[in-house]
């Protein structure tokens, strides 16, 4: 069901560290800055463990209010290793062939964090161009979009011209919030014309570079990568994890019964205290949790026009629609009303 898929947003262990790392040689402490959404720096240790998607916004956030640096998702996306990628990381290096690396990455992305679906398709054709392919990040959360949009792209381009050797800049990269007032960085990274209120966030570049050869290819190892891959994958679909279950059984519990720790607790067969102590190793409280289902099933709702505000208002638990009107908001920075059009109107930009 697409509001449960949208609701399992996680980010990988292996991905936070890349962020960890970053800030670390700004000088900020990683203890300090995971503390501040509860998360124990044990956790590092488990690379292949998820936490909660908003803890790592809140921890990008974080780390701009900490720099003072603006740009940081560009720099963040320029300084990525493969490690940070986890097992995609290590399949993307051993693929034979750009266009197998970036089909991959389109397949496995939720393995790395899954706020958003990456897409790989042709661009239309242009008068007086060669083929082009787009490479496209379409966000399934709103808050720090523009940060993570940012790092996504960077990171993208970064990763493509370490594995594949090739430093051509692409066609073109687009952006779909409003340029910012100084440009300079995302000239320097991406060295191509950078376009802003666009339809996706993506980069553009010329087809026939999908059949440039890898330098690390070894069809072996991809082989048994992929299967982990797959297997890793499954694991994820199924969201098994106590958070993903607690996500799951919090939206079928809202319409009816509300919001009830004990109550959602029970369903888990979890006590009420392990049932907190399992959210907060994620990063979340089972406040944070609540706010973060509620958001997310009501940006899935808003796109079907024939659901009124008052419905989805009792279908994720507020008592009338004007609660649901504040609390969007404050997740939003706009009315539900301007959400729906924009997301409706085929015209209209995201």
């Amino acid at each position: 069901m697409e509001s449960q898929a949208t609701l399992a947003s996680s980010v990988s262990v292996a991905y936070l560290q890349g962020l960890l790392d970053y800030l670390g040689h700004q000088g900020i402490d990683s203890g300090e800055l995971l503390a501040k959404v509860q998360l124990s720096p044990a956790i590092l240790s488990q690379r292949d463990q998820r936490i909660a998607a908003t803890a790592y916004l809140e921890l990008l956030a974080e780390g701009v209010r900490l720099t003072g640096d603006e740009q940081l998702g560009l720099h963040l996306g320029e300084a990525i290793r493969p490690g940070y990628y986890g097992v995609l990381g290590y399949l993307l290096m051993s693929c034979a062939t750009l266009s197998d690396a970036l089909h991959r990455q389109a397949r496995y992305a939720s393995l790395v964090g899954n706020l958003g679906r990456v897409e790989l398709d042709d661009e239309p054709p242009r008068p007086g161009m060669e083929a082009l392919v787009v490479h496209s990040w379409h966000p399934l959360m709103v808050q720090h979009q523009r940060l993570h949009a940012e790092e996504t792209l960077a990171g993208w381009l970064t990763f493509g011209h370490w594995i594949s050797g090739l430093k051509i800049p692409p066609t073109e990269v687009r952006f779909q919030y409003p340029a910012p007032a100084n440009l300079s960085e995302y000239e320097r990274i991406f060295g191509c014309p950078i376009l802003f209120n666009q339809a996706d966030n993506a980069l553009v570049f010329p087809k026939r570079l999908l059949a440039t050869p890898l330098g690390q290819a070894d069809a072996q190892l991809r082989q048994l990568l992929d299967a982990h891959a797959d297997r890793m994958l499954g694991e994820l679909n199924q969201g098994s994890s106590v958070l993903d279950r607690a996500r799951r059984e919090l939206a079928l519990q809202l319409p009816e019964r509300g919001a009830d720790l004990e109550l959602l607790a029970q369903t888990l067969q979890l006590s009420p205290r392990t049932l907190q102590r399992r959210l907060r190793e994620a990063g979340l409280s089972f406040s944070q949790l609540l706010d973060e289902t509620r958001e997310q099933l009501v940006l899935h709702y808003l796109r079907d026009p024939a659901l009124e505000l008052a419905e989805i208002a009792f279908l994720v638990g507020f008592s009338e629609a004007g609660s649901l009107a504040r609390a969007f908001r404050r997740w939003t920075g706009q009315s539900p009303g301007a959400y729906r059009q924009s997301h409706s109107d085929p015209a209209a930009l995201p």
